[in-house]
């Protein structure tokens, strides 16, 4: 879930674990750990050459 939206917001921004929270439940500190994670894959996704497998 958090991949997906930061795929939808077009990457990171302040206060997205927060919002992930209240849309899915559970606690900030757990969407924070899960965002940062996604941070990771997107940013690796964003750098693949076009054409390629991410």
């Amino acid at each position: 879930m958090a991949l997906d939206a930061l795929r939808r917001t077009g990457g990171h921004r302040r206060g997205l674990a927060a919002e992930l929270a209240r849309e899915h439940g559970g606690v900030d500190r757990s969407w924070q750990r899960a965002v940062n994670e996604a941070r990771v894959v997107y940013k690796r996704e964003q750098s693949a050459e076009p054409g390629t497998s991410p």
